[in-house]
């Protein structure tokens, strides 16, 4: 079986190692890039292109929301979750309009992340 590949975007490690512990429980997950900011994930999808991008909204040089719409033009068939502490429908709409697959909060418990990632590659 092949394995679904993960690209996680946050500047916080430890958010990004927790991600990374709660994906490694499913063995059809490989976690591929791990990017602190949307400019050093797009340079890294140059080589590898992931099935899915895990990111968060609010990083460094380039948040998610322009990230989401780069990765977008070039990758239309990478699947974007975005992660975020917003919870204003309206953002979340924007967020959606910009391309972005899925939406979670960030404080959303580990089950609900794996069960939107495997919603996302069905």
């Amino acid at each position: 079986m092949k394995k679904t590949t993960i690209a996680l975007a946050d500047d916080y490690s430890v958010y990004r190692e927790g991600l990374q512990v709660t994906l490694s429980g499913d063995e059809s997950l490989e976690v591929i890039i791990e990017a602190d900011n949307g400019k050093i994930l797009l340079e890294k999808m140059e080589t590898a292109v992931p099935d899915i991008v895990i990111i968060d909204y609010k990083m460094p040089e380039m948040d998610g929301m322009e990230a989401t719409r780069l990765i977008k033009q070039r990758y239309p068939a990478v699947k974007v979750l975005v992660i975020s502490m917003y919870h204003d429908q309206k953002f979340i709409n924007h967020l959606m309009d910009n391309g972005a697959d899925a939406y979670l909060l960030k404080d959303a418990e580990p089950e609900e992340i794996l069960a939107a990632v495997n919603k996302l590659r069905n």
